[in-house]
């Protein structure tokens, strides 16, 4: 559950911009949650996340990038590449 609202937020908030990547991965939650406790409503509620992801893809694939995704993507980019290099950096000393 934890997982598809992390990633349905980061993939609607590259495409769309951060706060609509909130209001995704809120919407998300709530319907995981809303699947965990009433499992009749499982299965459709996954089919429903499964072609909203799509959706979101196909149609912002095609969209021009929001000034504040970029701007998160690369700080994020940055983080990574700094924790990568502390974790797998200069193995020598």
């Amino acid at each position: 559950m934890l997982i598809a609202v992390l990633v349905m937020g980061a993939l609607v908030a590259y495409y769309f911009g951060l706060r609509a990547g909130g209001y995704a991965a809120a919407a998300v939650f709530g319907l995981s949650l809303l699947a965990l406790f009433v499992p009749r409503f499982a299965l459709p509620i996954q089919l429903l996340l499964a072609v909203g992801a799509v959706a979101a893809w196909r149609i912002g694939s095609r969209r021009p990038r929001p000034p504040d995704a970029v701007l998160a993507v690369r700080f994020i980019r940055g983080a990574v590449a700094r924790l990568w290099s502390l974790l797998f950096g200069d193995r020598d000393r």
